[in-house]
């Protein structure tokens, strides 16, 4: 089984400019370098993305933690605020059509949506509170199926470590994948890990991983003689996209390497490229926020701050197995997004914009981008873009 760690040590030594590809002698990992001409070049190119739509209503949504479409064009959107937790479905015009689940701990109730997810005439609901999925039918708005994940696993790291399960995904026909995640105190363990495992649709897990990546990076100041553990507003994590065409991917945001696994978990591919990270100001960040607090300005202030932002904020999949990739540059007000093909070996960027970082894509499908925004009382509201391809 390949896991991220050792690849990432592993490609460190082997950076370098032109779009070439490689195989690494050991693990047979193809190594794909992008271009720095050819991005420069796709920098001065135009991309548009035109008003089309937006989903909202009187909720006062202030999460939006997963967006889906359906076959109808249909969007369902996963809001959160005080004790409510439901999903709303909008017709492509952008009318509320219906309401499925609430807050709470009984069938078709949800303490916290981690994702939602489509797939054929079903809507599946994960839950990261719960450890469970629910299934509805999308015929009759029906619950199909509750699949509860609860069985902890303790390994032997540096000490005995209790890890918990969390499905987050469908992987395939009645299977799902489980993130496993430790609780253990960031202040006192700064190298956590995380485990993915597939589990079924009678809630048994898989005693195999597919892979590993690590847990987030968080930073430990001093909070009146404890170590208190806080994170960055864009900190340093491992990130997943959805499964696309039997494939997905992971990275590390601290750097610009982005792998492609197939189903067995297994590292593939890796994109990479050298980019320019945007320094980080601790001074200026504390004091814009926590100038208020002097307390938390003291923890914030006895920290150890990294001297640069990571490189990526996010990345996104879309249907037609594109990655949008979020970067972080040195204008706050802004990403620079990327869509990569990665199915190329030259010519793999396909498009490099910026985009306001209030404006954050949650999906993409079907040539529309669908962004969470905030409305005009700082609530969460559903826009959708249409892709210019003029």
């Amino acid at each position: 089984m390949k896991i991220f760690l050792p690849v990432i040590i592993l490609i460190s030594a082997i950076l370098y400019t032109g779009c070439e590809t490689r195989p690494d002698l050991d693990s047979e990992i193809q190594v794909v370098s992008l271009d720095s001409e050819e991005i420069e070049k796709i920098r001065q190119e135009k991309f548009d993305l035109k008003l089309s739509a937006e989903y909202h209503d009187s909720f006062f949504i202030e999460q939006v933690p997963a967006v889906d479409i359906d076959s109808k064009g249909q969007v369902y959107v996963a809001g959160e605020r005080h004790q409510i937790r439901s999903v709303y479905v909008y017709s492509p015009e952008g009318e509320l059509l219906d309401t499925l689940g609430r807050y709470g701990d009984g069938p078709g109730e949800f303490e916290s949506i981690f994702n939602i997810q489509i797939v054929d005439n079903s809507l599946y609901v994960f839950d990261d509170q719960l450890r469970r999925v629910t299934q509805f039918d999308l015929s009759d708005q029906t619950i199909k199926d509750v699949v509860e994940f609860d069985e902890s696993i303790v390994r032997e790291l540096e000490d005995s470590v209790e890890f918990f399960p969390t499905p987050i995904e469908n992987w395939d026909e009645g299977r799902y994948l489980i993130e496993y995640k430790d609780d253990q105190n960031p202040a006192l363990h700064s190298d956590r890990i995380q485990f993915y495992s597939l589990g079924d649709e009678n809630g048994n897990i898989s005693d195999k991983d597919l892979f590993e990546l690590k847990s987030e990076n968080y930073l430990v100041g001093d909070h009146a003689g404890r170590p208190t553990a806080f994170l960055l507003p864009y900190p340093e994590r491992s990130l997943i996209t959805s499964i696309e065409n039997r494939k997905f991917y992971t990275a590390w945001s601290e750097q610009f390497e982005i792998q492609e696994r197939d189903t067995s978990g297994s590292a593939v591919k890796i994109l990479t490229y050298p980019y320019q990270r945007s320094p980080l100001d601790s001074e200026k960040l504390v004091s814009e926020q926590y100038s208020h607090n002097r307390q938390l300005q003291l923890t914030r202030e006895s920290a150890e701050y990294p001297s640069e932002w990571p490189a990526i904020y996010t990345i996104l999949q879309d249907d037609s197995g594109q990655i949008w990739v979020a970067l972080i540059p040195e204008d706050e007000s802004s990403y620079e997004w990327w869509i990569l093909d990665p199915s190329k070996t030259e010519n793999v960027v396909h498009a490099i914009f910026s985009w306001p970082r209030k404006s954050l894509f949650a999906k993409i499908s079907n040539g529309s981008v669908y962004a969470v925004e905030p409305d005009d009382d700082g609530f969460r509201k559903i826009v959708r873009y249409t892709i210019d391809s003029d």
